[in-house]
């Protein structure tokens, strides 16, 4: 096999969380009076972890009150994790693809902006073993693309770069893989789509997860 170990993204990539997230983050906004958002503007406020998106939700006159963003935070927080699993659901063939995987000896992971303890709970919730490791969004690293939190995944997987691919739905992801090494890997079936992916400069698009396996092999 060309690759020894995959590294997903999560939001867009293995589960399609978008309903559950928008109706997260609207919450946050009507109970303060502040605009709301439909499904398919959210998916572009997505990608770069939940403080990041509290950030795009504030209106612009409330920039920089850390207080009304703490609250925010919290809110949204306290929200989600509530009904994080209400629409939330593996996309078509993801399942079976991490399995077809496993049984060609590749080692899978799970890199993820969203914080860390509603990526494990999802991630155990979907996935089981299906996956030798999962990580979020902790306070020790910057959110990918930076470096460092790829390097933390790498060197607990025991993972070479030259032989691990990254795969996301972002620009955000693609990036994610460059600045550690890696190949990167796109899937317009997710939030941003086959045009923003090329643009980003990925290695490979896929269209389907089993296409995957092309890619690998």
């Amino acid at each position: 096999m060309t690759y020894t170990h995959v590294i997903f993204d999560l939001d867009g990539t293995l589960l399609n969380t978008l309903e559950d997230l928008t109706i997260a983050g609207n919450h946050v906004c009507e109970s303060r009076g502040w605009p709301t958002y439909t499904e398919d503007q959210f998916r572009y406020k997505i990608g770069n972890g939940q403080l990041k998106l509290i950030e795009r939700l504030i209106p612009a006159e409330f920039t920089g009150d850390g207080h009304i963003f703490e609250r925010a935070l919290a809110d949204f927080r306290s929200f989600y994790t509530e009904h994080k699993e209400d629409h939330t659901a593996p996309y078509p063939g993801v399942l079976e693809l991490l399995d077809e995987l496993r049984e060609h000896g590749i080692t899978c992971a799970i890199l993820s902006n969203k914080d860390h303890a509603a990526t494990i709970s999802l991630v155990e919730r979907y996935f089981g073993d299906r996956v030798a490791l999962a990580q979020g969004r902790i306070d020790a690293f910057p959110p990918k693309p930076d470096p460092a939190i790829t390097a933390h995944v790498l060197g607990q997987l025991g993972a070479d770069p030259s032989t691990t691919l990254y795969v996301g739905d972002s620009d955000v992801d693609i990036a994610c893989g460059h600045n550690a090494g890696m190949r990167s890997c796109g899937v317009a079936w997710g939030f941003r789509g086959r045009a923003e992916l090329e643009a980003a400069g990925a290695d490979y698009v896929i269209d389907s997860p089993e296409e995957l396996l092309d890619v690998v092999s």
